[in-house]
C-alpha cells in the first residue's frame, strides 16, 4: 500500500466496484463532453458499468491489475487498470487501460501515483515498456501523459457512440523513470 497524506494507492477490490463505475461515469460525462455523443454520455449507467467492474475484479482469469486512489475518510476517488497491451504492438508490451479521478482530485499528484503503481505492476510481471490510448480533443489527458514522459506513437480510429473518434497513443520504452524513487 501506498500513501501520502490526502490519499493512498490501493489494489482495487470486488467491493470497490460501485465507486469505479461512478468515477468512470462522471469523469467520462465532465471530461468527453463534446468529443462524445451527448446521448451516449448521457445514458451511461452507473449500476451496468458497476456490474462491469465486479466481473473484471472477481474473474480469476483476468491478466489486468486495478488500483484505486482512496482519499482520507475511504473515499474512493479514482483509479487506474494496466496489464499487457492489447493489439500486438512489437514494441510496447504494456498498457495502462485507463486512469480516472474526479475532478475535484486532478493536479494533486494522484494520477502520477496511479500511473506508478499500473508501472509498478508491469514491472514486476516482466512488461518493460508501456503505452497508454488518449482520446484526441482531450488536451488534459495528453498534457498529463506528456508531463511525464509519453512519447507520441501513433493514431487510431475508435467507435464510441456511434461516431468514429480518434485516439492518440504515448509511449514509455523505459519505465524506470514512472517507478519513482
Amino acid at each position: 500500500m501506498t500513501g501520502t497524506n490526502a490519499f493512498t494507492i490501493r489494489p482495487a477490490e470486488p467491493a470497490d466496484a460501485h465507486a469505479i463505475a461512478h468515477i468512470q461515469t462522471e469523469t467520462w460525462r465532465t471530461t468527453y463532453a463534446g468529443l462524445i455523443s451527448a446521448d451516449f454520455l448521457a445514458n451511461m449507467d452507473v449500476n451496468r458499468r458497476a456490474a462491469v467492474w465486479h466481473n473484471g475484479l472477481t474473474d480469476p482469469n483476468n491478466r489486468n491489475c486495478f488500483f484505486v486512489a482512496e482519499a482520507v475518510g475511504g473515499d474512493v476517488v479514482g483509479f487506474a487498470i494496466g496489464g499487457p497491451e492489447r493489439d500486438a504492438n512489437p514494441t510496447y508490451k504494456g498498457e495502462l487501460m485507463a486512469i480516472y479521478l474526479l475532478d475535484s482530485h486532478q493536479r494533486q499528484g494522484i494520477g502520477r501515483r496511479l500511473v506508478q503503481a499500473v508501472a509498478g505492476w508491469l514491472d514486476a510481471h516482466h512488461y518493460h515498456t508501456m503505452l497508454v490510448w488518449v482520446l484526441a480533443g482531450n488536451a488534459k489527458g495528453i498534457q498529463f501523459y506528456e508531463s511525464i514522459g509519453g512519447a507520441y506513437i501513433s493514431t487510431k480510429t475508435i467507435h464510441i457512440g456511434g461516431d468514429d473518434l480518434q485516439e492518440q497513443a504515448y509511449g514509455w520504452l523505459d519505465l524506470a523513470p514512472l517507478l519513482g524513487g
